[in-house]
């Protein structure tokens, strides 16, 4: 009898520890509407189960996905010579998004011949794409990232007092807001 109440005194307290952990990470009401308004648009995609998760991290080939999407360049065949990234073969399923990505020279990938399409991808980086898929990266002053955050605060893709830190981890949610408040940045 005793095992079966410590047993029972486990699994409530694994219970209650699972759902405030997952409620600390759940998606704020804004990246919920951002993403609502990507996915009318058919920006961002969800999983077969219908579900966005919001709270996931993204990774880097999903982003350029996203911006090529939002661009209006998605599985479009584009002037412009293929960068054979090594790591990104034409069979991968985004291949066509990101060699667009990079012909609309919103990517740039890494000094080694990578993109890494696969991996998570930083607040920075992100910050950096977004400015980049306005047209607004060239002559920027300063040294990385603040040149690119402050020109996103100054257009409006991220808050004038954003204080996230640049090598954080970016989720879908963050994601969709950033994209969706480069959308309605107005250009003079």
């Amino acid at each position: 009898m005793q095992r079966k109440r410590m047993a029972v005194m486990i699994l409530a307290l694994v219970l209650l520890l699972h759902l405030v952990a997952g409620t600390a990470d759940a998606a704020t009401q804004a990246q919920e509407y951002a993403g609502a308004q990507l996915r009318t648009l058919d920006i961002l995609r969800g999983y077969e189960d219908g579900s966005l998760r919001l709270d996931n991290p993204i990774v880097r080939g999903e982003v350029a996905t996203m911006v090529v999407r939002a661009l209006g360049y998605e599985d479009k065949s584009m002037a412009g010579s293929d960068f054979a990234f090594k790591d990104v073969p034409a069979s991968y399923w985004g291949y066509r998004n990101v060699q667009n990505a990079y012909k609309l020279k919103v990517v740039q990938g890494y000094p080694d011949g990578t993109f890494r399409p696969g991996n998570h991808i930083t607040y920075a980086e992100v910050v950096a794409l977004m400015v980049n898929a306005l047209g607004e990266g060239g002559n920027l002053t300063g040294s990385w990232p603040e040149n690119y955050l402050n020109k996103a605060k100054a257009l409006g893709v991220i808050p004038g007092n954003s204080a996230v830190n640049p090598s954080k981890i970016v989720t879908r949610g963050e994601m969709a807001v950033i994209v969706w408040d480069s959308l309605l940045v107005k250009k003079n």
